[in-house]
């Protein structure tokens, strides 16, 4: 509540403000400690880091470290791991990887097939590397964990050390190789369509060329049932032996089939192209046939969404995007959805080895302003929720709503980033060199910070807390946040003050624990009166004078002192103790009470002096005296003519 409006906020409330206030020093204590774990887990400690020398070492370094590995003689298993670790890492340090696939436009049929069926090589290789980039990611998170629980003195830290860095150099390479594949594969449709009016193609014999296919695989599914009924029986009279080798004959069959499922795609890739060619409906239909023998594949899946986006950049760069969508089935929609979620997810660009791509920032964003959102939601319900029960004093409920906001707001921030995939080692090598620019530019803005925790830490000035520093400034305090502190005055003037500058000058705190204050109102009598009744005209004046907020008990009550005696006056001080509203307003105060004083001393008929003073001339002009004795001499007349 405002205080001009006649409500004083209590800090002394309830049991359940109590537990409240409790609460919030537990929520600051935590926001501490976690700020102070963020600052000094960048300092070294006597746990064992990564080793940033053998990480981005040279080929020569290597090289020296094999020649001392050498030198020692040693033949210990963990010493012939290091030598193999070390002669991986100088092949990735001396060979660059693959960064772009050379793509030669088909000039025949035969070159036409070929190149369809290296877009299918790709498709598979992209698949490997992207398993292969999982699971070394996966082990670099196992290993920088096992470092990091290690001593520097392990003896097992330079092998841990060495396979951290061969996974790392791995990594970059597999994601330069996965990106050429990524680049061959996405450029493959404009090939394609560039030589496909050169390409000569037979399309009488592919109706023929089918049904041999299919022919064929009819006898192998066959010949492959009836093995593996075979194989059932050979279990029931636990023949293993004859088992085996007729699963041996199965895998054979099998692979036969992939073969004729190969073949069959190329065709019907043949008869795909002719109909794209003259533009014919019927393209769709067997784009959907070539997509569909994708999946009897072994990595069909993979595969077939592969197949997909390259037969629609095929028809989008013949038919154009309005035409190929009115073409597509409903299984090619979803296959067009595929193709967009593998743009989106292709990476844009890397962060300390991460590829970043443009579904990550999106998530990322969401996951922030999800985070931003609710911490303004949490805030907003905890504000409404206080103000209806009445049982949370305004310093505690800004303080758990500010706490609450920003823990919200920078766990969101924190998750955006484990979406986007930055490692929070790099972020640390971030801040580090954020730490310099703060030394220079920033110190200001993180003192303001530091000292808005210690303020809420310490709560010395709270929420509703009526404050004066220095004498230039004096007003309650309405709002605390992180960087600055707002104190309206009784103007209703809203000053905002950097929370730097409380913390590093004196604060005087007129309700730091209660809303009570001792007002002495000067005032003085004439000389001749009796102190012993202006005491108790006064002090009798105040008791019934009816004003609310008075405070009258053993420790404090109403006094009326004589303090000293002036040149013209017996000075007093009326002591009178306040509480609520009225401390908050000194001058009002102090003006309502000298006006008792005064209306009480003047019904009594004590005398309020005037200055008093005795004026002695030690020296003066021979004229002024002669002048005055012949004023006094003239009389009336000479007044009269001087007048006249």
């Amino acid at each position: 509540m405002n205080a001009e409006n006649g409500h004083i906020p209590q800090e002394k409330g309830s049991l359940f403000d109590a537990v409240v206030d409790r609460l919030s020093y537990m929520s600051v204590m935590v926001s501490v400690l976690f700020w102070a774990v963020s600052v000094f887990s960048s300092f070294p400690s006597l746990a064992a880091s990564l080793d940033q020398n053998i990480l981005m070492a040279d080929p020569a370094y290597y090289q020296k470290l094999m020649a001392s590995l050498d030198a020692a003689g040693l033949q210990k298993e963990d010493v012939l791991l290091q030598k193999t670790l070390l002669k991986k890492l100088i092949y990735f340090a001396t060979k660059k990887p693959e960064d772009r696939i050379d793509i030669s436009p088909p000039r025949d049929t035969d070159q036409y097939l070929d190149f369809f069926e290296r877009y299918i090589t790709w498709s598979r290789r992209r698949a490997a590397m992207t398993e292969k980039i999982d699971e070394t990611t996966k082990n670099i998170k196992v290993l920088k964990d096992q470092i990091s629980s290690l001593s520097q003195k392990d003896p097992s830290l330079l092998t841990l050390q060495l396979q951290y860095a061969f996974y790392k150099k791995g990594l970059e390479f597999y994601r330069a190789s996965l990106n050429a594949v990524v680049k061959a594969m996405d450029e493959a449709p404009k090939v394609l369509v560039e030589a496909l009016p050169g390409i000569k193609i037979d399309e009488r014999s592919i109706p023929s060329n089918l049904q041999k296919i299919d022919s064929a695989m009819e006898k192998l599914d066959a010949g492959i049932q009836a093995r593996r009924i075979e194989v059932e029986r050979l279990n029931l009279l636990e023949k293993e032996d004859d088992a085996k080798r007729l699963k041996a004959a199965i895998k054979g069959l099998l692979d036969q089939k992939q073969k004729l499922v190969l073949d069959k795609m190329k065709i019907l890739f043949l008869k795909f192209s002719a109909e794209l060619r003259e533009k014919r409906k019927e393209v769709f239909k067997t784009g959907s046939q070539i997509v569909s023998l994708a999946s009897a594949l072994e990595d069909g899946k993979e595969l077939g969404n592969d197949l997909a986006m390259l037969l629609d950049g095929m028809d989008t760069l013949v038919l154009g995007k309005a035409r190929t969508l009115h073409g597509q089935t409903l299984q090619e929609i979803k296959l067009l959805l595929v193709r967009v979620y593998k743009a989106v997810s292709a990476p844009i660009f890397s962060i300390g080895g991460t590829p970043v791509s443009i579904l990550k920032l999106a998530m990322a964003l969401a996951v922030f302003i999800l985070g931003f959102f609710m911490g303004s939601f949490y805030k907003r319900n905890i504000n409404r929720i206080s103000l209806a029960g009445r049982t949370i004093t305004p310093s505690t409920r800004t303080l758990l709503a500010n706490l609450g906001y920003y823990a919200i707001v920078t766990a969101a921030f924190l998750i955006g980033l484990g979406v986007v995939g930055i490692d929070m080692s790099s972020f640390a090598l971030v801040a580090g060199a954020l730490s310099v620019g703060i030394g220079f530019g920033l110190q200001n803005i993180v003192s303001n910070l530091v000292s808005g925790i210690i303020l809420m830490f310490e709560r010395s000035v709270k929420i509703g807390d009526f404050i004066e520093f220095e004498g230039k400034l004096r007003g309650r305090v309405t709002d605390l946040r992180m960087r600055s502190m707002t104190i309206t005055t009784n103007a209703n003037i809203d000053v905002i003050v950097p929370n730097q500058y409380l913390i590093e000058n004196r604060v005087i705190n007129w309700t730091m624990r209660d809303q009570i204050r001792r007002f002495d109102i000067p005032f003085g009598v004439a000389y001749g009166t009796s102190p012993d009744r202006v005491m108790e005209v006064v002090t009798d004046a105040v008791n019934k004078s009816g004003f609310k907020g008075i405070v009258n008990t053993p420790a404090r009550k109403t006094s009326v002192i004589m303090v000293s005696m002036g040149e013209s006056s017996v000075d007093f001080y009326l002591r009178v103790w306040i509480k609520g509203i009225d401390v908050m307003h000194e001058r009002r105060t102090r003006s309502r009470f000298l006006v008792l004083v005064y209306n009480a001393l003047y019904e009594s008929g004590i005398e309020i002096p005037f200055p008093q003073r005795d004026l002695h001339l030690r020296s003066v002009e021979e004229e002024i005296p002669l002048l005055l004795k012949g004023t006094e001499r003239d009389g009336p007349e000479s007044s009269g003519d001087s007048s006249a």
